[in-house]
């Protein structure tokens, strides 16, 4: 079983309302059937609990609960404790499947190769008529960006057993410290080169100031404390504006060849942008 959990609140105040209905088809005409879908809504009071309440009575929503809540992390973190399933993916009321047999084919995968979890490509559409963007998944830039489009991850439920759940004292970043976690915990992934999912722009990880500051404090606690980088460091390697002198720390210090690698990578690329 598949439990695909989706926090909630107030989607029709914030324009969501056609993404959530198209959103709610994609999960129920996927072609794996062993599903049960978990919705986890932070006190709505603009009529959302209703529209939940009728897809509950038809079946397509499995478990709600509605309570006020401190963010998406506590959200999760409760649905992923209700969740029965082996395996869980987490879908927001904005994004959909684009390919009925996403699913199917992650299991497959899973199976196939012996790994923790799948992840895919998604497509990001614009609000105001501004060009698509395509997100690609790309495990080389883990360590100083998403590598992974987290509503295309399908992850074992055992890894929650082991990696326990998302901190919640970030509002923004904490599904990228997990990310982190797993990848340093050697949590193997395969690669699905497609687009599978489609979002809608915007929310709260939009907020470019936030963002830097806390996916700042998450590479600081993940990995650069341990080899002596500063909060200030890990921020100029978020932002991909590394120093020579920074590389040369980074030669230095990081001795995790996987993690070194990466930030090695982030200097190229930062090349790449003068």
């Amino acid at each position: 079983m598949i439990s695909v959990i989706t926090p909630c609140l107030n989607i029709i105040k914030d324009g969501r309302e056609e993404y959530f209905h198209k959103m709610m088809k994609s999960v129920h005409e996927q072609t794996y059937r062993d599903i049960e879908h978990i919705f986890i809504d932070g006190g709505s009071e603009d009529g959302t609990l209703e529209i939940l309440k009728k897809y509950q009575d038809k079946g397509w929503i499995d478990k709600l609960i509605s309570k006020k809540d401190k963010g998406i992390y506590e959200a999760l973190n409760k649905g992923i404790g209700l969740a029965k399933g082996e395996f869980v993916n987490v879908m927001n009321t904005d994004d959909y499947f684009t390919d009925k047999n996403f699913f199917s084919r992650s299991i497959v995968e899973i199976e196939k190769h012996n790994v923790d979890f799948t992840h895919a490509d998604k497509i990001i559409k614009s609000r105001n008529g501004k060009v698509d963007v395509i997100k690609r998944g790309d495990e080389r830039v883990a360590f100083f960006r998403m590598p992974f489009r987290h509503q295309t991850m399908v992850v074992k439920k055992d890894v929650f057993k082991q990696l326990g759940l998302f901190d919640e004292k970030y509002k923004i970043a904490s599904d990228y410290k997990y990310v982190l976690q797993m990848l340093l915990a050697n949590k193997r992934g395969y690669y699905i080169p497609e687009v599978c999912v489609c979002s809608l722009d915007g929310g709260i990880s939009s907020n470019r100031e936030k963002c830097v500051e806390e996916v700042s404090q998450v590479l600081f606690e993940c990995f650069g404390r341990k080899y002596h980088l500063t909060v200030a460091d890990c921020n100029r390697i978020y932002i991909r504006k590394i120093p020579l002198l920074l590389l040369l720390k980074i030669v230095l210090f990081v001795k995790n060849n996987k993690i070194r690698n990466s930030l090695v990578y982030d200097y190229v690329q930062s090349l790449n942008l003068l």
